[in-house]
């Protein structure tokens, strides 16, 4: 379809639909203002109160049974029932306190105006305590033996308003002890809300008496409408020189409660004009609306030729052809466009000649990139969506033996990368999926280690084309990380000797005097046998410290794989706590908490020092991936620094487990000494210690071995309270899981 069509179309439609929008506007409006649309109006409103008015007594109900339910309010209830008379007040005002403050909650919750609690005495019941307002509470329900029905809405009339309110009985053991007492007033603060909310008048009339009225003004035209006895529900009413128009609805809600409630506006004055408003406004619209309309079509011819000519001069540069202008025939915007289009076919046809004169340059900066890139010190290659690879370094060759002729197969079907064709599919996959980065901490080739990053290339238009690996030889490192971990495990073997020392001088005493007394002849057949069983448990035991010691100081042979990390600990643990105390079942430690029956106590002296070590195991068999030994380094520092910072014999330390946003976290908690600010902030920096024979090597080598395992490492303390060390490790059998 041509312009000159469509502009012909919009031309119609502008004046069409404008019009046709209007006229039912204005439609609406007529009738919007009219007695009867009026009517229905204040009819609705009067079916919104009525609805929700039956939501309020269900909910009043439900709630008066909810609170009579509960067993500590049907307790405190069955203790006032019956030993009032001889709890001193002072007690009873303590003891209502928690009562009081309980329901005044629920009350808030559900935004209940009056809430009372009533204890029954003989066949009366008296009041005990209220929330909300206490007018209109009475001290005595239902005295005597005349008793209403519990557990319905019953509704009383006063001077102000008519009152829901339900009795709702409290039952312990079967036998009535109390009531909940629920009040809703539907009076000022009630109607008033509608009143603002719809913009119309509201009044509440009971036998003749005028309970509430939002204008005062008409209190006596609505009294004489009430006194008609043949009123209509529909019906007009003047007063003080105005014309209200009102629906009356008569309600019935108790013998006292009876009456009328009166819904009132003022009659609009837009039907006195009898539509006037509505003609003039349309006439306006119409000739509003043609004056762009009548302008459109002048200009259309005009702008038509314009744009021709501009799509000829754009058809000619598209040809290359940059030496035809457009002929400039006016000064207004398209003479602007016109001119515009001109400067910027001079500036393409400079561009071209300086774009012909950049690729030239372009051709030799890549060949500077390209040197550059080969001369790198890291291994590169890229691969494309088919894992195909498409560039490799120079370096690659040298180091991995790969050549350009590789270049287009699959990467995990060339050496040296189809040793380890399954992880690096599996990564490759992981990274077309989710678009990340990722890194492979350790991989090895041969006998060289590696630490390989996967970084995706995403272009402009947000599509990945590429993911580039970058294998960096960190075989070095690695072997200096060893030694680092080597030596600080040795000096920790070393302090740790000096502390087994006490515990094997202890069962080699037990040795020595049981082989004495063997010696001496004088024992029976049976002492020698349970002598001799004793002599060989406490050398197992000997045997096992050392083994403890010696399996503790072997060589980190950094294979990483999922470990149980409880045994681990457990394992550690026994280093300074060779004799384990099972906790008890629903036990309580110093701090008055429970305990589960998954937790066990360890008691060590450590330096002269009873100190707790209390040992939560997680519910589900949890794994981590890293190095066994790694692992086991990392507990020993930090436990051995718990240990260091634990005052006198209250000391304790926590070591608790669960699984936590996509990995697994262990929290190892003392109450200790603590760790000032300032030093707080230098605690991974290597060789940074404040103990006097510390090397200040472990916790830097903490950190070092949590980054290698693609975890983290966070210490949180407070000076003098204690310290808690936070390790995080992730799953790994979804790298982005």
């Amino acid at each position: 379809m041509k312009l000159g069509t469509k502009l012909v179309i919009f031309s119609i439609f502008t004046i069409l639909i404008p019009m046709l929008i209007i006229g039912f506007y204005a439609v609406f409006l007529l009738y919007r203002n009219t007695e009867l649309a009026q009517w229905e109006f204040l009819e609705n409103v009067e079916n919104k109160i009525k609805i929700e008015v039956t939501e309020m007594e269900n909910e009043y109900l439900l709630l008066a049974k909810e609170l009579a339910g509960y067993d500590y309010v049907r307790d405190k209830v069955y203790v006032y029932n019956k030993y009032w008379n001889q709890i001193s007040e002072n007690l009873i005002n303590y003891d209502l306190t928690s009562l009081k403050d309980f329901i005044k909650e629920k009350a808030l919750l559900n935004n209940i105006e009056t809430i009372a609690i009533y204890r029954k005495d003989n066949s009366d019941f008296r009041y005990v305590f209220s929330v909300g307002s206490e007018e209109y509470l009475p001290d005595v329900l239902y005295k005597g033996n005349n008793l209403l029905d519990y557990s319905k809405i019953v509704y009383m009339r006063y001077y102000d308003g008519i009152y829901l309110s339900v009795a709702y009985p409290i039952f312990s053991d079967g036998r009535l002890v109390g009531l909940v007492f629920l009040l809703k007033a539907l009076s000022t603060t009630y109607f008033s809300e509608y009143t603002s909310a719809y913009n119309i008048d509201i009044a509440l009339i009971s036998k003749g008496v005028v309970l509430y009225n939002s204008n005062m003004d008409v209190n006596m035209a609505i009294k004489e409408l009430i006194a008609n006895e043949e009123k209509d529900p529909r019906i007009n009413f003047d007063s003080n020189t105005k014309s209200y128009v009102a629906a009356v609805f008569t309600y019935h809600l108790s013998e006292s409660a009876v009456g009328e409630l009166v819904f009132y506006s003022e009659r609009t004055s837009l039907l006195a004009q009898d539509g006037f408003v509505v003609q003039k406004f349309l006439l306006l619209v119409l000739f509003c609306v043609m004056i762009p309309v009548v302008t459109f079509f002048i200009k259309e011819i005009r702008l038509i030729k314009a744009i021709n000519s501009l799509v000829d001069a754009t058809d000619t540069v598209s040809r290359g052809d940059y030496n035809s202008p457009v002929e400039i025939k006016s000064s207004d915007e398209i003479g602007v466009l016109s001119r515009n289009f001109n400067a910027m076919v001079a500036v393409l046809k400079r561009n071209k000649n300086a774009l012909e004169s950049q690729n030239m340059e372009l051709a030799i900066k890549n060949s500077y990139i390209d040197a550059v890139f080969q001369s790198l010190q890291i291994n590169i290659v890229i691969v494309d969506k088919q894992n195909k690879i498409q560039v490799v370094s120079k370096n690659t060759s040298s180091r991995l033996e790969m050549t350009e002729e590789q270049i287009g197969e699959k990467i995990f079907d060339v050496a040296p990368f189809c040793d380890k064709a399954d992880v690096i599919e599996k990564t490759l996959n992981q990274i077309w999926e989710h678009r990340k980065f990722f890194r492979l901490y350790t991989l090895q080739f041969g006998n060289i280690d590696y630490e390989i990053d996967f970084y995706p290339v995403i272009e402009e238009s947000n599509e990945l084309s590429a993911v580039v690996i970058i294998l960096n030889n960190i075989t070095e490192r690695m072997g200096m990380e060893r030694a680092l971990i080597r030596s600080d495990r040795l000096a920790s073997v070393g302090q740790l000797a000096a502390g087994l020392a006490h515990e094997i001088n202890n069962p080699m005493s037990i040795i020595l005097n049981h082989v004495q007394l063997l010696k001496s002849g004088d024992l029976s057949k049976e002492e020698e046998k349970r002598f001799m069983e004793r002599v060989e448990t406490e050398i197992k035991r000997v045997s096992k410290l050392i083994n403890s010691l010696l399996k503790f100081s072997r060589e980190d042979i950094s294979k990483l794989e999922h470990i149980s990390p409880e045994e681990i600990i457990k394992e550690v643990v026994n280093l300074f706590a060779p004799k384990a105390v099972p906790y008890s079942v629903d036990g309580v430690d110093d701090s008055n908490k429970i305990v589960s029956e998954r937790t066990i106590q360890y008691i060590i002296l450590y330096k002269s020092k009873k100190i707790q070590i209390l040992f939560t195991s997680a519910r589900n068999n949890l794994k981590i991936f890293c190095s066994r030994d790694g692992f086991k380094q990392i507990i020993f520092n930090i436990i051995k620094n718990s240990l260091e910072s634990c005052g006198d014999i209250d000391g304790i330390i926590r070591i608790t487990f669960r699984a936590d946003q996509g990995g697994i976290r262990i929290n190892i908690a003392d109450n200790g000494n603590g760790i000032s600010e300032l030093d707080l902030e230098n605690v991974f920096e290597p060789f940074f210690s404040r103990q006097k024979a510390g090397t200040g090597l472990g916790l830097s080598l903490c950190k070092s071995m949590m980054s290698k395992y693609g975890g983290t490492i966070h210490i949180d303390s407070i000076d003098n309270k204690g310290t808690t060390v936070s390790l995080f490790f992730p799953f790994r059998e979804n790298m982005y899981g």
